[in-house]
């Protein structure tokens, strides 16, 4: 936080952003030939989370193996599917514990992970300072996206404005 009280934290423009203060970032949209869209979405916290919470000091990603549509016995599905394992709205996402405080992010819709980014739980402290570059959290393919079911930048700061 600056001395005088405020809150500084920057909103990235070329993401869409959940009330819960995650963003979406849409990196690759294939439509297969009977027209069906597949879309895949880095997710990550938005800058605000830092700013209010203060400094996280340890964040987990969700266990894998705990988690449905995962089976060590079943390489070859993995391989064809390319998940790692399935959320459900509203399932745990994150969570993000600070020297004061721990912070649970639920999942903003169904969805297959494609990757976690383990460095963020090894060097919490990217999620700190490179919340919207290398501190991204996971990349995921949504059962359904609709971007305009989240907010644009513009929709999230008015959003946080109303909320302070």
């Amino acid at each position: 936080m600056a001395e005088d009280g405020d809150i500084e934290f920057s909103v990235a423009e070329d993401r869409r952003y959940t009330k819960e203060h995650l963003w979406l970032q849409v990196i690759d949209r294939d439509e297969d030939e009977d027209g069906n869209v597949q879309t895949t979405v880095k997710v990550g916290v938005s800058e605000y989370v830092a700013a209010v919470w203060g400094e996280f000091i340890r964040v987990t990603l969700p266990n894998l193996s705990a988690l449905d549509g995962f089976d060590e016995g079943e390489e070859k599905s993995q391989e064809k599917s390319g998940l790692e394992g399935e959320l459900a709205a509203e399932d745990i996402l994150v969570t993000l514990r600070t020297a004061d405080d721990v912070v649970l992010l639920d999942s903003p819709f169904p969805c297959g992970i494609l990757e976690l980014n383990g460095e963020v739980e090894d060097s919490p402290d990217m999620v700190n300072s490179e919340a919207y570059g290398d501190g991204w959290l996971m990349i995921v393919r949504p059962h359904e996206y609709e971007e305009d079911h989240f907010l644009s930048p513009q929709e999230y700061i008015e959003f946080l404005a109303e909320s302070l």
